[in-house]
């Protein structure tokens, strides 16, 4: 499997297909499918200064130890970020301690080529 189709299918499962958005967003708190899918739409050719990263944490994590760490994943800078969202206190034993992210890039194009590919791999699969 190639990265195209690696990054489609992960989007076919956590990304938002509402074109009323007008956006690709990809929402996870796992680090490695967040540089996945970093790296496939950066083969897309967006413009990085246009990427939005929102951050959904607890009210006791540490905002600025999150955003660090959310920038190493996914190799993007402070203006990349908008305001975080904090959530309620977590008292969870599956308590992510660097929250979710939501990788935002206002693109309608870009969504329906990414529709259109998690299409084409669906036929592939369902003509076998």
């Amino acid at each position: 499997m190639n990265l195209n189709e690696v990054g489609a299918l992960l989007y076919w499962c956590e990304g938002s297909k509402r074109e009323e958005d007008y956006r690709v967003e990809f929402v996870n708190s796992d680090p490695e499918m967040i540089s996945i899918f970093m790296k496939y739409i950066r083969t897309k050719g967006v413009e990085e200064r246009r990427l939005r990263i929102r951050m959904e944490i607890h009210v006791q994590d540490d905002e600025a130890e999150c955003r660090r760490y959310w920038k190493y994943v996914t190799g993007l800078q402070d203006d990349n970020f908008i305001a975080s969202a904090p959530r309620k206190p977590s008292n969870s034993k599956k308590h992510l301690p660097h929250g979710t992210v939501a990788i935002r890039y206002n693109s309608i194009a870009l969504l329906r080529e990414i529709k259109n590919e998690i299409s084409s791999i669906a036929q592939g699969i369902l003509a076998t």
